[in-house]
């Protein structure tokens, strides 16, 4: 017999649904510690905002470099939120998929 690999449908899309869903709860785990990372910078900042003036001048490096961490967590909590979403798209397709290979494979 030639050794020519069998192609299995249904363990190709349990596989591609495994692996999925595994990117989909990484990408959600790294959103909630940066929506955790966001509410603390987010308090930290009302935080400082409550010194004199005098503290206030005196740390303005650092709230300035407080400010642009937290537009970069934003921007990466939005950047996340569009991978989040293309990921579902992905599962649900591939469930669609799937799905449909055991209605057709159905005598």
């Amino acid at each position: 017999m030639p050794d020519i690999p069998f192609f299995d449908a249904i363990g190709f899309f349990a596989q591609k649904l495994q692996e999925v869903e595994q990117q989909l709860i990484a990408k959600k785990a790294e959103r909630e510690i940066l929506l955790a990372n966001q509410a603390s910078l987010e308090q930290t900042l009302a935080t400082l905002a409550l010194l004199s003036p005098e503290h206030q001048k005196a740390i303005q490096q650092e709230v300035a470099s407080l400010k642009e961490v937290l537009h970069t967590t934003e921007r990466n909590l939005t950047s996340l939120e569009g991978e989040i979403d293309m990921l579902n798209a992905k599962l649900n397709a591939l469930k669609t998929a799937r799905d449909l290979l055991h209605v057709e494979g159905t005598p």
